[in-house]
């Protein structure tokens, strides 16, 4: 009697541990590896400030993407003056992420921004698994993203999908004032000219041909001649100047025409927002 009191107990005990198994097996079956291939919406996205700047110079927008549900901050990687990296979150796989990339030093030459962005995408890869990511840079974060392309050929690095420059000077900023109003070593980059920016337009085959790219400008006074409007520090024409980079088949490039449109106001300009949002994820503005 006990026996069959206790065959019948386990008979009831192993049947919903056997559907559990079942269904623990399908759901594994089905389930997708957490590196699986990436899409355009779940591709890792880089904002890199430019000279001078620091957190403020992204904080904005991407409070107003998360607003639109456009993605989510992540991850926020500072970079020491010596190079050495330090990451705070992490990053999930099941939605659009943002990474905030913050130099120590805002005045460093492009070659050390451009070693610095090297390592950071360097430990992107090695430590956490990310395959691709696109680059957003505004002004000299632009022209660090860009240079970065015409040098990765030697190490293990995530592919670059897209990138987006906002008001970065590839033809250089051509203001006597500017300079003797502010230093440091970015500042002989920074000149029309220089070597740093001829170098980089020399370099333009080593860009990896699968690359889209999106060159943005500010222009602040659209009655001056082309050759003269400007956001107020960056002359369209050098905004555009990734052109001299970038094959025309993978290259795109929005002016904006505004009073507020300035170089320091383009990432907080709402029409840049929704070119950007575009452009890396497809999606339109209503």
């Amino acid at each position: 009697m006990r026996s069959h009191i206790y065959n019948e107990r386990r008979k009831y005990i192993l049947i919903p541990i056997l559907f559990f198994l079942l269904g623990s097996s399908i759901f594994f079956m089905n389930s997708s590896p957490t590196r699986s291939e990436q899409t355009d919406s779940t591709i890792p996205t880089l904002f890199i400030h430019g000279f001078k700047g620091g957190p403020g110079s992204f904080n904005t927008m991407l409070q107003r993407f998360e607003g639109n549900n456009w993605g989510s901050k992540q991850m926020v990687i500072h970079v020491s003056s010596s190079g050495s990296v330090q990451i705070r979150g992490n990053i999930p796989h099941t939605m659009n992420p943002f990474i905030q990339i913050l130099f120590k030093n805002d005045r460093a030459s492009l070659e050390n921004q451009t070693f610095w962005l090297k390592k950071v995408l360097h430990t992107l890869k090695e430590n956490y698994g990310i395959d691709q990511v696109n680059l957003v840079g505004h002004s000299m974060g632009g022209l660090a993203a860009t240079n970065f392309l015409l040098s990765n050929q030697q190490g293990s690095f995530p592919s670059v999908n897209k990138l987006i420059a906002i008001g970065s000077p590839f033809l250089g900023i051509d203001q006597e004032s500017y300079f003797a109003a502010n230093t440091g070593a970015a500042t002989v980059d920074l000149k029309a000219d220089s070597h740093a920016l001829t170098n980089m337009i020399k370099n333009k085959e080593n860009i990896n041909s699968k690359v889209q790219a999106l060159a943005i400008a500010g222009v602040i006074n659209q009655e001056a001649p082309p050759a003269k409007q400007w956001d107020g520090l960056v002359s369209k024409q050098s905004a555009l100047g990734l052109s001299r980079i970038i094959a025309p088949v993978n290259y795109q490039e929005r002016t904006f025409f505004s009073q507020t449109a300035t170089h320091s106001g383009l990432h907080e300009y709402i029409k840049v927002d929704q070119a950007i949002a575009q452009f890396l994820w497809s999606i339109q503005s209503e």
